[in-house]
């Protein structure tokens, strides 16, 4: 079987489909739209997970781009619904990622740097769960009734202590996202050129039937923009997440499959780590015919599957 085919599974023969299960020890699977929608399991989804882990032995994570939990609140999802994960350090997600990154940069000391966040309470909640300081998660911050953005400038940022011992900027999904936080943010990146600047994912947009929402890539990309910086993206699909376990020999790309429901993140995420990849339709790709369609500008997947509960009568 070669690489990005887009081969439906259930097309193969039993043999075929018992050599591709032994072409892989771990398992990463995305989370919304792969094994569940909002706070409901995917049908069938627990028990291919599950069956994975007990009847074949392979090692199982989840890997998600939501930042909008930490990851002992997505663990105690995923074991609510019935996922028999080993321990939350079988989940990765941004909010981990950024902490791990933080913890092993050797610019930054917890013990005399905080970080401002341009996102959701759930940062600053991973953040204080392992020793670090945070502000402004979850909170707005606007221009108060006759101020200016001058009195604002002047009185913020007039004073050089803001910006120092802020040792990381992070942005994610922000519903009180405004002028006044991208100009901190500004602020405190040029003011301090040594500060990590972290995003939890770039997503540009959710997608629900009945509308459309911005989402994290366009919070970053005003702050990018007035900085003259790039974030580091922690989340897929930056191969960066994996090195916690990649450098521990914990796994091994080219024995790991990715299971997931969106070409660009998902797809991308296994080309861009040299992993295999099996995509379902539950998510953004409700048939094979879409994602076809799509083989010309974005990466195709080894297999697909309709859902993922259709994997369970091979295992």
């Amino acid at each position: 079987m070669s690489r990005g085919e887009a081969i439906t599974l259930t097309d193969l023969s039993s043999d075929q489909v018992t050599e591709w299960l032994q072409s892989f020890d771990t398992v990463l699977c995305d989370g919304d739209g792969t094994i569940w929608q909002d706070d409901t399991a995917i049908e069938g989804a627990v028990d291919v997970i599950n069956a994975l882990q007990q009847r074949l032995g392979k090692r199982v994570y989840l890997i998600t781009n939501n930042g909008l939990k930490t990851r002992q609140e997505l663990f105690e999802r995923s074991r609510r619904l019935g996922f028999q994960l080993p321990s939350e350090r079988h989940v990765i997600s941004p909010t981990a990622a950024i902490v791990d990154y933080l913890v092993q940069r050797p610019e930054f000391d917890k013990a005399r740097h905080k970080v401002y966040v341009v996102g959701n309470a759930a940062i600053a909640r991973e953040l204080k769960a392992y020793g670090i300081d945070s502000y402004g998660a979850g909170e707005p911050e606007l221009l108060p009734p006759g101020d200016k953005w001058q009195d604002f400038v002047a009185r913020e940022f007039g004073n050089p202590e803001t910006a120092e011992g802020v040792g990381a900027v992070v942005v994610g999904w922000d519903e009180y996202f405004s002028y006044c936080k991208m100009a901190r943010a500004c602020h405190i990146l040029c003011s301090n050129p040594s500060a990590a600047f972290l995003v939890t994912n770039r997503d540009a947009v959710h997608k629900y039937p009945a509308f459309c929402i911005p989402g994290t890539a366009a919070f970053v990309a005003g702050i990018e923009a007035c900085s003259d910086r790039d974030a580091l993206e922690m989340g897929k699909p930056n191969p960066l997440v994996l090195e916690p376990l990649t450098k521990t020999g914990s796994l091994n790309p080219e024995r790991t499959l990715m299971i997931g429901d969106c070409l660009k993140i998902d797809v991308g995420f296994a080309s861009n780590c040299g992993m295999l990849s099996l995509l379902v339709g539950t998510g953004r790709y409700s048939n094979l015919s879409d994602v076809l369609r799509e083989k010309d500008k974005l990466p195709q997947p080894d297999v697909y599957l309709p859902r993922l509960g259709d994997l369970l009568p091979h295992l």
